[in-house]
């Protein structure tokens, strides 16, 4: 059985630094340091196998495993019957037998071969230091900083890969919550407190990361206590994801060490009273080194399920809009849509579903704020989608509601999307308006020459004829055309939706559009 909790969003600012260092650290002590360890040890065995050795300890070994009623006893029995080369491997590995043999009970003093024995013993013993592991594996008369070492040593590339993706799915839950610095104290006294644990019970050398990683996947679950966190299961043969609370993962993952460890019989090389070790240190931690303030964790599950949340909310408010729209509470509907635009700025569906119920719900500040935000629409291909609306925009009864700026921004996104006729109406009711002429002539102007400049180069001379006429009859003197400068912001009442599009703002919109068919 396999439960882990992973996360799914990563920015630079969250990124796990002390987690890919700790990984960091174990891929480069695994492939620099322990990398010639094979090399090592054949050289070691060879040397043994050439000495006086095997004769000495082999038979006293076989002896020893004999006398005990184990079933670990009666495998090393059968691998050494059958491969008389792994003799040293079997002697060194099997602490129990090498306490006894370096302490003199074994080889007694008092032995004819005692001191063949010794001699033999020196350069063997000068080649096996030499192996790296050898050397910082945890041992029950090892050094107290091996309770530090042996975490970051490995026996395989398997080993170090498996212990390393547990890692990476579980340091940053705990990274996040406690810091960068009390994480990494956390996950070494976490490590340190299951090597301790597996010496309590057992006297046979300990490598690995695991006890750590238990240790961190502890403090995912005291930290976040009821927070409900994502997680990977695998069962037997079927897998799946799920989102539980992270407390009850800490009862679940206990009872899987405890069922592997009573299942193995003893025979699994696997060190699960370190797992259970660091499991139970990894909880006390976390419980010690919390803070009262929850902030950084509700962030985190915040960022986690943020597009979820979303989503629900999105889903909710269309369903509800709809029904509100087809009750004909086109209020409520109105108000309904504007949140989803406000959500989904870029949605020119929402938005024109927006601008029609607010058209019937003949509330004016809802249908002001519609057609603001229509006109100021930057969403890729909403020119085109929106064409309708603008010709219903460019009706007196609508065109009253707008301010200047806004019919002028009206009639270059009719010309934008080919209503030429609709924009030239819209101009004309500027146009005989004289307060209007000499406050916004040079914007008028400006949207009167863009159409001729474009109907000339396309050859539309009757269109181009029209324009000029107006031209000449408004603006017979261009070098005294007024008028103030056109807004290139939003209006406040969509200002900040609008800045949200995928586009950036620009400047006031060009007339020069290309209106070719």
């Amino acid at each position: 059985m396999l439960v882990l909790p992973y996360q799914t969003k990563f920015s630079l600012s969250t990124l796990p630094r002390a987690t890919l260092g700790l990984i960091i650290v174990c891929f480069v002590v695994f492939f620099l340091f322990q990398g010639n360890d094979d090399t090592r040890y054949e050289e070691a065995t060879a040397a043994y196998l050439a000495s006086e050795l095997p004769k000495i300890e082999v038979p006293r070994y076989r002896a020893w495993l004999e006398r005990r009623e184990d079933v670990a006893a009666k495998r090393r029995l059968q691998v050494l019957q059958q491969q008389p080369k792994a003799a040293l491997m079997l002697v060194q590995s099997d602490s129990e037998f090498q306490a006894e043999l370096m302490a003199g009970r074994v080889i007694t003093p008092a032995d004819p071969q005692y001191a063949m024995w010794r001699e033999a013993r020196v350069p063997v013993d000068a080649l096996l230091a030499r192996v790296f592991t050898e050397r910082f594996s945890l041992k029950p008369d090892g050094p107290w900083w091996s309770l530090l070492s042996h975490q970051f040593l490995h026996g395989s590339l398997g080993h170090l890969i498996g212990n390393m993706i547990v890692l990476l799915v579980a340091g940053p839950f705990v990274e996040a919550a406690l810091g960068r610095w009390r994480f990494l104290l956390g996950y070494l006294l976490g490590g340190m407190a299951a090597g301790a644990a597996h010496l309590a019970i057992s006297q046979a050398p300990l490598i690995g990361a695991s006890g750590a990683i238990a240790a961190a996947m502890a403090m995912v679950a005291v930290l976040y206590g009821t927070r409900k966190v994502r997680v990977f299961y695998w069962v037997f043969v079927y897998f799946d994801t799920a989102r539980v609370p992270a407390l009850a993962l800490l009862p679940i993952w206990v009872a899987n060490e405890v069922f592997q460890w009573m299942s193995s019989g003893g025979e699994s090389r696997v060190a699960y009273s370190a797992h259970l070790g660091g499991l139970a240190t990894g909880a006390l931690i976390a419980w010690l080194l919390r803070s009262a303030d929850s902030k950084a964790i509700n962030q985190r599950v915040d960022a986690e399920y943020a597009d979820e949340r979303k989503a629900a909310q999105h889903s909710t408010l269309l369903r509800q809009a709809q029904e509100a729209a087809s009750r004909l509470d086109t209020r409520r509907a109105a108000r309904l849509y504007r949140e989803l635009v406000e959500l989904h700025p870029a949605n020119v569906e929402y938005l024109s579903a927006y601008f029609n119920v607010s058209m019937l719900s003949n509330v004016g500040e809802a249908l002001h704020d519609a057609l603001l935000r229509v006109l100021w629409f930057r969403g890729k291909g909403g020119l085109a989608d929106l064409r309708k609306i603008y010709l219903q925009m460019s009706q007196p009864k609508l065109l009253s509601i707008l301010p200047v700026d806004e019919q002028l921004r009206l009639a270059r996104r009719l010309v934008s999307t080919r209503e030429d006729a609709a924009a030239l109406r819209v101009l004309d009711r500027i146009l005989e308006d004289t307060n209007l002429r000499t406050l916004y002539g040079r914007q008028t102007a400006d949207c009167l020459l863009g159409l001729y400049t474009t109907y000339n180069r396309y050859g539309l001379k009757q269109q181009a004829a029209s324009v000029q006429q107006r031209l000449s009859r408004f603006f017979p003197k261009p070098d005294r055309i007024g008028g103030l400068a056109p807004q290139s912001e939003p209006p406040a009442t969509i200002r900040a939706t609008t800045r949200r599009g995928s586009d950036t703002l620009r400047g006031p919109d060009t007339i020069y559009i290309d209106l070719s068919r």
